[in-house]
């Protein structure tokens, strides 16, 4: 399966990248202009999008990045109409897939979210959304345009009523996997996507007449606004440019309450801190760990992680360190590293290293994937929290910059003391961000 290679120039302005982190899939015949623009236009038009887009491309972190991708995640991106007949729908038909978690995700051409179903909420788990969905089982979600139904359980809702802007009129569908396994994330295995008209015809949208509206969007993508602006990161509103934030030390990781940025994952909850790497050797994050689908039978989380981010466009994710591979400690905490070189000898007893990345400023990542309600300690039950560092108690990731000299003196003592007498010897510091 061809890939399309997206270069950061490009992926700096790549909208649909914020959800993602890179191109990659099927490839497109160039519009040459003598096919047609959709099953009810002719002439080569792609003022509508009638049917819609089999999958476009693939997403992942090895071709492309830009602000918040994971390392452990692929995507798969559909285009849909913007608006459909009266009584038309469209189908998503496959078995579960061999995967820590998959979800459908729709937003509108600039990224906001329209609605989503999880695997959890497709089986019926919703009580339960941490535990993880058996592979293998069909399904099928229908997605209804309706501006005032709710999507749940296997109905997704498009809003008609979100008009697209620019020709060809579409919305984009995600296929989010996290963790896929048996080629699970790999074209042949992707679920199919059917139009289904009122009348009752069914037509595969990997047949549809809709191709040139379909090169024209893929072709176009690039044009896609970038980047929410919600972190103080330089963006634009108005033709005002937004001062980005400093960097300080001590730093403390935040919760990152955005529900309207461009491609949010719906079922994701973050916290995220800015850092530097003049302020300390290292920077080391420390919290328990919540228990995860595969290691526990009553998860707290689906899923979580750690991953070092570059702070400015095209926010390249360095790397990421999964739930299943990091060292947990018999207190049951993990200990994670980033720092720009290797740690003093000896780290990898109690500690995970995560690079720190090309760029000076830093934005380490902290995420929860589908939390069980019970679980009190969650950022999803501490969103509207003004102190989660009180609020999460034990698993909220505490940071602190350190020296080599300091970690190295306590390492032998174990994680807890390194990090107490790193927080000790931390000190006061704030670095100005003139922006990219």
């Amino acid at each position: 399966m061809k890939k399309l290679w997206i270069a950061s120039p490009l992926a700096a302005v790549l909208g649909v990248a914020v959800l993602l982190t890179g191109c990659g899939g099927p490839s497109i015949p160039a519009d040459d202009g003598s096919s047609s623009g959709g099953s009810g236009s002719s002439g080569g038009s792609t003022a509508d999008l009638v049917q819609g887009c089999n999958w476009l491309f693939e997403a992942d972190s090895r071709t492309a990045n830009f602000a918040y991708p994971e390392t452990n995640a692929v995507y798969w991106v559909a285009a849909l109409p913007d608006t459909v007949g009266t009584g038309d729908k469209i189908e998503i038909a496959g078995t579960s897939a061999t995967a820590r978690y998959f979800s459908f995700q729709i937003y509108n051409e600039n990224g906001k979210a329209e609605s989503g179903v999880s695997d959890a909420g497709i089986f019926g788990t919703d009580a339960t959304p941490a535990n993880m969905i058996a592979s293998g089982q069909p399904y099928t979600v229908t997605v209804i345009y309706s501006a005032t139904a709710t999507a749940s359980g296997t109905t997704l809702v498009a809003d008609p009523t979100d008009v697209s802007p620019r020709a060809p009129a579409h919305k984009f569908l995600l296929y989010r996997l996290y963790l896929a396994t048996s080629g699970a994330d790999s074209f042949a295995n992707l679920p199919k996507l059917t139009y289904v008209a009122a009348n009752g015809t069914r037509t595969l949208l990997s047949s549809t007449q809709d191709q040139a509206s379909c090169n024209t969007i893929l072709a176009s993508i690039k044009t896609t606004a970038g980047g929410d602006g919600a972190d103080g990161s330089s963006s634009s509103s108005g033709g005002l440019a937004i001062s980005p934030l400093p960097a300080v030390k001590p730093p403390t990781m935040t919760i990152y309450r955005a529900t309207i940025g461009q491609f949010q994952n719906l079922d994701v909850h973050y916290m995220r801190e800015k850092t530097n790497d003049t302020l300390g050797d290292l920077l080391i994050i420390r919290g328990k760990a919540p228990t995860f689908a595969t290691g526990s039978s009553s998860p707290q989380v689906r899923y979580w992680s750690v991953c070092s981010d570059e702070f400015h466009a095209p926010r390249k994710v360095v790397d990421c360190l999964a739930d299943t591979d990091a060292h947990i400690g018999t207190d049951g905490y993990y200990n994670v590293i980033i720092a720009p070189n290797t740690p003093p000898d000896g780290y990898q007893a109690e500690f995970d290293y995560l690079p720190f990345g090309a760029d000076a400023f830093g934005e380490p990542i902290y995420r929860q994937l589908l939390a069980n309600p019970s679980f009190k300690q969650s950022i999803d039950n501490n969103n509207a929290s003004l102190l989660p560092s009180l609020t999460m108690g034990d698993y909220f990731p505490g940071s602190t910059y350190c020296s080599s000299s300091v970690f190295s003196t306590n390492l032998s003592a174990g994680a807890a003391a390194v990090f107490k007498a790193c927080k000790s010897s931390e000190g006061t510091g704030t670095v100005p961000d003139m922006g990219n």
